[in-house]
């Protein structure tokens, strides 16, 4: 008899991913998980992807099958792939105790790493690997002689509504661009996840699921703009907007409005109606000033 083969905190980070691209995909028991892909999609080599993939076949989540690799095993919101979403987050949880901790104030604008590994009791390579993703977010930087330090784009409630009312200034214009061209291929799976979201809402996927879903929606319609430097805005304001997302538990009301409206927003602009789309599109964002959580 074998013994179980001990899994790193990495491989159980890589392996919540691999679940949650499955999610998104819509992969069914018995679909092949292709290391390939999966290894482009995570950016990483095939060989970390080859040892999360080994950890779900360990928890019974995959199976390895000869000459084919890695299929899955169970359903994707059983209980098994849920804990392999939980598992794999012990950098997400991290993550979002230095968002909550910067935005109420708790965290000062330059911070060493020794004391940032005290307080969340990371190592140090984990560490990093969280200050590179932040860093990449643009909310801190790398200070030349040491420690890291906050940038002041992400400071204070206030910040989230700017984000919101430069939405509403940005995203109704860029569907009436004249270079505005409606992707049926783009917006295939877009409409799928809207509409998986629509069926089984907050029962099945998580709140980083439906927030990533929602900015999908916006973000491949700015790419339909034609407008390069919309779309890259747009994406730079959902890196922030991801931080106060967690901070708002949805309820399931909202949660189906917005579902709702993304679907029609994408009936109006398949069927050319870009007038009516801009204007839906800026009550859709019209949310106390600030914009919406999820969306």
């Amino acid at each position: 008899m074998s013994e179980i083969e001990p899994i790193s905190a990495k491989t159980m980070e890589l392996a919540g991913q691999i679940v949650e691209i499955a999610r998104s995909e819509n992969v069914r028991r018995g679909d092949r998980l292709y290391e390939h892909r999966l290894a482009n999609r995570l950016g990483v080599s095939r060989g970390p992807v080859r040892a999360a993939l080994r950890s779900l076949a360990q928890s019974g989540l995959a199976e390895a099958v000869p000459n084919k690799g890695f299929v899955l095993a169970q359903d994707l919101d059983s209980e098994i792939a849920l804990r392999a979403l939980r598992a794999g987050d012990t950098s997400e949880a991290a993550y979002l105790a230095i968002a909550n901790d910067r935005l109420t104030g708790a965290l000062p604008d330059t911070v060493s790493e020794a004391e940032l590994m005290r307080r969340y009791d990371l190592k140090r390579a984990e560490l990093l690997r969280l200050l590179d993703r932040i860093a990449a977010e643009g909310w801190v930087e790398r200070l030349r002689g040491y420690g890291w330090k906050f940038t002041q784009t992400l400071n204070s409630p206030l910040a989230y509504a700017q984000t919101g009312r430069l939405r509403m200034m940005i995203e109704p214009g860029g569907i009436l661009e004249p270079t505005f061209q409606w992707n049926a291929e783009l917006m295939g799976p877009v409409r799928e996840h809207q509409k998986r979201v629509q069926a089984d809402g907050m029962r099945v996927f998580t709140l980083s699921e439906m927030f990533r879903f929602g900015c999908e929606v916006h973000e491949a319609i700015a790419e339909c703009s034609g407008n390069a430097f919309l779309v890259e805005t747009l994406r730079r304001i959902n890196r922030v907007r991801r931080l106060f997302a967690y901070k708002f538990i949805p309820d399931l009301q909202m949660v189906e409005q917005h579902t709702h409206e993304h679907l029609q927003l994408l009936d109006l602009l398949e069927k050319g109606d870009r007038a009516e789309a801009a204007a839906l599109m800026r009550s859709h964002l019209h949310w106390s000033g600030g914009g919406d959580q999820i969306a």
